[in-house]
Order: C-alpha cells, then structure tokens, then sequence
C-alpha cells in the first residue's frame, strides 16, 4: 500500500488503533488513487493497484484449482488479464447433472450444454491431464461423447480420463453406448474410470498397451469373455477396480493375469461364479463383496499371505490385505520390521473410519532387526505409549492375529502400545505353535507379561 504523504501515514496508524484487523479495499477501473472511509474521523488514500491480476499465470492457475470448472471458466469476463487463464487448466469437470431439466436433455448437437462443452474443450490452450465427464441421459448422442472422447485422448492428448453416465430417477436402465472400436485405447491415455454403461464388446478396449489404472464401476457385459478380453487388452495394467455384471452366468471364470499389477479392488461382482487372480507383482488386495465359494477363487500371489479363512461363517467376509513392506500398502494384512514401515502402518490404518472385526499382523521371518533400527522402533512406540495413541485416537479393533511374533523389544513395544491404549477390543491371539520349544517359551514368557497389563482384553497364544 503506497502512502501519498506523511498526514497520510499518521492516518493510517490510527486506523490500526480502532483495533480492526484489516482494512477493506475497493479496485476501481482506473489508475487515480481513492478514498476508504474507515470511520467518520480517519480515511486513507490509497492507490488503485489490483495485485492478484498481477500475479504469475502459475499461482493463478492454483487459485482456480480451487474453483469448479464452470466458475473457472466465468472468470474470463473479469479482465483482459483473466480472459485466457482458465484454458491452461489441466484438469477439467463437466458435469451435465447440474443442467437437468426434464427427461428429454439429449447428448447431441442441439443441446446448447453439450456444444458449450465442445467448445470449451476446443478453446483449452495448455496441457490437460485429466477430464472428467458426466453426462445425462442420450437420445442417439453417441455421436457427441465420441466426439469428446476423440477430442481428450487424440488432439489433447489427456492421460486421465473418467466418463460416468448418470440416470435419475426416471431411467434406471442401463443404456447401451455404442463406443466406436478403439475409441479408448489411444496411446496416450494412463487412467480410464467408466460408470455405469452397458459394454457390448470390447472392441473399444482391444489395444490399451499403455494403461496403468483401469476402474470399471456398474459395469454390465453380456457374458464374462468381453471383461477377460478387455483385461487380456491392457498387459501393463497396475491398478484395477472392478464393480461388473454380466447377463449371462457361465462358469468360465473371470481371469486377472496381469503381470504387472499392483493394486486389485473388488467392489462386487454379480453372475460371476469364479475368479482366477495370477499376478507377481499384487501388494493390495480388496474384496469387498464377491458372490463365488472359497474354492471357486484361486489366487496366486507370493506377495500376499493369508492365515485366516474368510468364508469362516458361509458368505465371504470382506477383507483387505497390505504388504507395507513394499514402497505402497495399506490394511488389514501387514508386515511390520523396521522404523519405515511402521510409519507406513500408522498412515494405513488411520485411513479406517470404522472399526475393524480383524486386524491381522505378520511381521517378518528374519526378526533380527539392526542395532539402529530396533531402538528407534522401541522408541517410536514409547512414545505413542506417552503421547498420541497409535495410529489415532479413534482407531478400534475387536481382535488382532500375529504370527512370526518374536517376542523382541520393539515387538513387545508395538503389543504394550495396543493394549494400553485401549486399540484392541476383545482378543489379541499370538502364534507361536510353529516355533522350537525353548524360543516358545521365551515367547509365552512375553506373553504373561502383556496379560498382566490388563484385564478385560483376552490374550492367548495359539
């Protein structure tokens, strides 16, 4: 703020002794100074300067980050200086839900919201690394979203891309969308989520050698080949979603045999009976809801290990598994060795809001942990015995397994830390059948310790 003379400067500190925080400032239209009546005694000259406009392309960009699509876009009509600053975007939302009026909105050219859209996508200038689009119900509007689609993946050259069809209460079927073949496989595109279409074919999926991230979410297929083809189509695939159905049950199973990936998610699948998973590289493995018997999954994975039977009580029980021991993890299935690792438990589990029926824990064979790290880990979890409960003060499960349990400091540390802090709920059931009779000993030794902590918490050894 320029001051214009010395009364003014002396103005000026009166204002800050009214005790307002800040005062309020007005832009004008032109470069002459103006007057801010602060109270009926004290005002202040200052010159019309407007600073945001005068900010870099890139700091303005982080501003409209912050901002819808639609209201990005509006800020155009501020200034000459903000007329172009919005087409460097490089993420952009269109969402046709807002402009619903009737039943009859059409994905074509005579709808004024899907032109503008085309527009838009027309005028980006920069780099756009993602788009999303959900659009409404279509009456033959396949033309306009393949439009779109050519538009994002082969001028744009958009690495991420979700395109989501969104029916209300008057349509609840799904539509069939006619993709044209090879539509959604340009070498470009990294990241494709699709919601809720009726894919015919995978013909618009035959060739994506370069996808990494795959989310098919209310999915429906005429038969389970289609979704095996289309998982067969993306040999470099590191993330899969999937929320499918198919009209027809078979008995061919749905095969995974993606070699490189590292994240699979199930979220449902209807009218599928059987699942073949066959993959190296799997670190994460989430099931929400599958419908097959525990025979009719076969897994194989040799990074994933699992102890407990999760079709226990008939219907599967969902269950998340983690390998932390790896540079991603989270959930239900962890290795726990070193200081790393253990931050990297923390970060996983506070990402629970609800409580966990089971938590299973399998720390590593080699538990002879260096110098350095054992008394870092000891020290971490006295810490949180102190301070913070670990890994929040919400955090709650009913039993934790733990298997390869040693009985060391840093492992006895990590038990204290649960127990005290009321983590565990009912049972804390340690493995240490499969060890030599003395190291048993030593182990059930460390286990009267933890017990004599408490006495509502069932701690056994089994």
């Amino acid at each position: 703020m320029e001051r214009s003379s010395s009364s003014s400067s002396s103005s000026c500190d009166k204002v800050w002794n009214l005790g307002l925080p800040y005062p309020t400032f007005t832009l004008a239209n032109d470069d002459k100074p103006y007057l801010i009546t602060v109270s009926d005694d004290h005002s202040v000259k200052v010159k019309n300067v407007d600073w945001i406009s005068k900010l870099p392309d890139d700091v303005l960009l982080i501003i409209l980050s912050r901002l819808s699509t639609e209201e990005a876009i509006r800020t155009s009509v501020v200034s000459k200086r903000w007329e172009h600053v919005w087409n460097q975007m490089s993420h952009l939302v269109f969402d046709m839900r807002k402009n619903i009026i009737n039943s009859n909105n059409t994905l074509d050219g005579s709808n004024p919201v899907a032109t503008l859209i085309t527009q838009v996508i027309n005028n980006h200038r920069g780099h756009l690394e993602s788009c999303v689009i959900i659009h409404v119900p279509y009456q033959g509007g396949n033309g306009m979203l393949n439009s779109w689609i050519r538009l994002l993946s082969c001028v744009k050259r958009t690495k991420v891309l979700t395109l989501r069809y969104h029916y209300g209460t008057w349509d609840r079927k799904f539509k069939t969308f006619n993709f044209s073949p090879d539509s959604l496989s340009h070498p470009s595109l990294m990241s494709l989520s699709l919601h809720s279409y009726f894919l015919e074919s995978s013909h618009p999926l035959r060739n994506c050698s370069n996808l990494r991230t795959l989310k098919l979410l209310s999915i429906v297929a005429p038969e389970i080949g289609v979704f095996n083809r289309v998982l067969a189509s993306c040999p470099c695939l590191e993330v899969l979603v999937l929320g499918i159905c198919c009209f027809k049950k078979s008995r061919v199973p749905l095969k995974i045999e993606n070699k490189k990936l590292k994240l699979l998610q199930v979220s449902s699948l209807e009218r599928i009976d059987a699942i073949e998973v066959s993959t190296t590289s799997l670190d994460i493995l989430a099931i929400i809801d599958i419908c097959c018997r525990r025979d009719d999954l076969s897994l194989q994975s040799p990074q994933l290990q699992f102890n407990r039977n999760f079709w226990v009580l008939g219907p599967y029980v969902p269950h998340i598994s983690y390998n932390i021991s790896e540079e991603k993890s989270i959930g239900n299935e962890e290795f726990v060795n070193t200081i790393y690792e253990v931050e990297r438990l923390r970060q996983v589990l506070g990402l629970w809001t609800r409580k966990i029926l089971e938590l299973e824990i399998i720390f590593k064979d080699n538990n002879g942990p260096r110098e350095e790290n054992k008394s870092w880990d000891k020290k971490l979890w006295e810490d949180n015995n102190k301070k913070d409960p670990f890994p929040n003060a919400k955090f709650r499960v009913d039993t934790v397994w733990m298997y390869n349990f040693s009985g060391s400091e840093e492992e006895f540390a990590l038990m204290t830390c649960l127990i005290r802090q009321g983590t565990v709920v009912e049972k804390m059931m340690i493995k240490t059948s499969t060890f030599p009779a003395r190291k048993r000993l030593k182990i059930e030794a460390a286990v009267a310790k933890l017990q004599a902590l408490q006495t509502k918490l069932t701690i056994k050894c089994f």
